[in-house]
This record gives C-alpha cells, structure tokens and sequence, in this order.
C-alpha cells in the first residue's frame, strides 16, 4: 500500500467519520503529512509505502526537523498527526504496531501566548470611528465587536448568517463551532447596537445568508477580515503591535469574563471548549494584578530589610562594646 493512500484514507476518516474541524484541524494535519510525504521523496524514498512509515524512518524525519531549529512544540506539533495516522493503521489492522509511537518526542517547551490588553481593545473600536465611509465605520464596528464581545473563533464570526443573531434576545447561535458543535453565545448591549447599525447597512436584496456581506454576491472571507483589522490598527495607531489577531481578541474575552466574577464552567460554555483544561490555557491574569498579590505571600513576622540592617547594625556596636569591656 502506498504511504500517499494510507494518508488519504485517514484524512478522509478524521473529515467524515470523526468529523474533526475541517478549516483547522484537518487542514493542519493534512499539510503535516504532505510535509512528511516531500520529505520521504527528497531523502530516499521516491515511491513511499508503509513499509517505510517505521520507526527509523521517523526518527531520522524527527532528527530533520531538529536540525532545522523549531521549538519543540513545533515538532510534537508536526507528530500529532503521524502518531494518528499509526493508530489508525493499527486499528484498521494494516499494521500491527505505531512506529510512531517508539519515539520519544521532546520536552515541550513554555507556549507563547499574544496577549491583547483592554486598552488596545478600546483603541481598535475607538479607531472604528475614523472611517470615512459611513458603512465602513459600521462594519468594522461590528465585526470587532463580535469578536471582543463574544470570543467566536474566527471561522465562527465568518459563517454565521443573518438568522444566527437575534437581537432582541442578544444572542448569537454559532453553528460552525469547533468540531461541528453548536452553541449559544449571549451578547450585550454594545455589541448588539453595533450589529443594529450594520443590519441597516448590509445589502437588503443579497444573494446569500452570510451576516458578513462584502456585496449583494460576495461574503466576506479571511483575507478580507484580516485586510480590515490591519486597516483599524493603523488607524488606531497599533500597526506595529503583532499581538492583535482574531484569536488572541478571544483570550481577552475569556480573561474579562474570569476577571469580573464568571465561574470557569460558564466561561467554558461560552468558548465552547470540549475540555475545561482548555479553558484555563485561555485565562489570563495581567502582570500588574500578579503583583499587587505578591505582598499577600509575606509572613506576618517577616521584618522589613531596611529594619533588619537597623538590627544587624546595633548588634555589632554592641559586640564591639562588650569586647572593649573585656579586655
């Protein structure tokens, strides 16, 4: 069996039968393994089969990765979908062990997190404003709003439809969510005012159901939301601040949520995570609150240190008092 169908065939079942996301997760893991495809036909391997998916194999792609300088979450990264593509050979009885499952990967390292702070979030939808073009200003008012105001992944905030927001019970059913789940998101009266004026701008006769209309023909895809906050930035005055992206606009969401007083099953709903352990990643407290804690690990009798140099100071006039006497 050719290594290029055994990977069609697992491609095919996380898409139809496990239904895993398809913009994230199975396009991810389709290019991992189309990386591990090239790299088969460019160091040996002209024709790949899965006599060659083995554990020297792997290793010597794994050393080939390393060798390039990624992190290491980078690498456990690119084995996530090999150690599958394994598990699934195995369990439709093709191979009778993983090979990928004799390594061991390397130590993950810390993650890096864009964190967005709440006084960038008010400068982008201050910025908003600025436009010129009336339609403009209530567009990206909106689309900014939605994702500050109710943490939609950015493939979320794309599909949703005209029918999927109900103001006047300030909602948002997301249907497109992660994994092909659905959930409901409750939004407040700021967000919902922003969708009202776009609702009265977005082209009344459009030939399709998608809130987010370029025209009466076009939707608006990703390019076009990221042309439009890279836009709203510059205006703002943060074209050069890297940490705003859809997605870090979500953990500042999550963070707001937990800073005002929601518990974490509440916030996970809302985020709509399968794990809560998922959720604590999103939590973020700012380094100015970790600070204001630290004087709550003091002890009691812990004396100050300009107060110990005090002590230290009259114990040694003291010792040289009583040698003085001494002799």
């Amino acid at each position: 069996m050719l290594f290029q169908e055994a990977v069609q065939d697992y491609i095919n079942c996380i898409t139809h039968e496990r239904r895993l996301a398809r913009k994230t997760t199975v396009t991810g893991y389709a290019n991992h393994l189309h990386h591990l495809s090239v790299w088969l036909k460019a160091n040996g391997y002209p024709e790949p089969t899965l006599d060659d998916f083995n554990v020297t194999t792997l290793r010597r792609f794994l050393y080939a990765l390393s060798g390039r300088n990624l992190r290491p979450r980078t690498i456990r990264g690119y084995f996530h979908p090999i150690i599958g593509l394994g598990a699934f050979l195995v369990e439709n009885k093709v191979l009778t062990a993983n090979p990928a499952k004799a390594l061991t990967m390397p130590k993950k390292d810390a993650a890096q997190r864009l964190l967005v702070t709440d006084e960038e979030v008010s400068q982008l939808l201050a910025a908003c404003e600025r436009q010129s073009n009336p339609k403009d200003v209530a567009f990206s008012r909106a689309v900014i709003s939605v994702l500050v105001y109710s943490g939609l992944r950015r493939e979320e905030l794309l599909c949703l439809c005209v029918s999927d927001v109900h103001l006047s019970e300030g909602s948002i059913l997301v249907r497109s969510g992660k994994g092909g789940k659905s959930r409901t998101v409750y939004i407040g009266e700021s967000c919902r005012s922003a969708l009202r004026e776009w609702f009265a701008f977005r082209t009344k006769d459009c030939k399709h159901e998608y809130l987010w209309a370029r025209d009466r023909s076009r939707r608006v895809y990703e390019c076009g939301l990221v042309s439009m906050l890279e836009e709203i930035k510059a205006i703002a005055g943060l074209a050069d601040h890297n940490n705003i992206k859809p997605h870090s606009l979500r953990h500042n969401y999550a963070t707001r949520l937990m800073r005002n007083g929601a518990d974490i099953k509440s916030i996970q709903a809302a985020l709509g995570h399968a794990q809560m352990t998922t959720t604590a990643i999103y939590l973020h407290l700012s380094e100015q609150a970790a600070k204001q804690t630290a004087h709550l690990a003091e002890l009691p009798t812990a004396v100050p240190p300009k107060r110990r140099e005090e002590i230290q100071s009259g114990a040694d006039v003291r010792e040289r008092r009583s040698r003085r006497i001494a002799r």
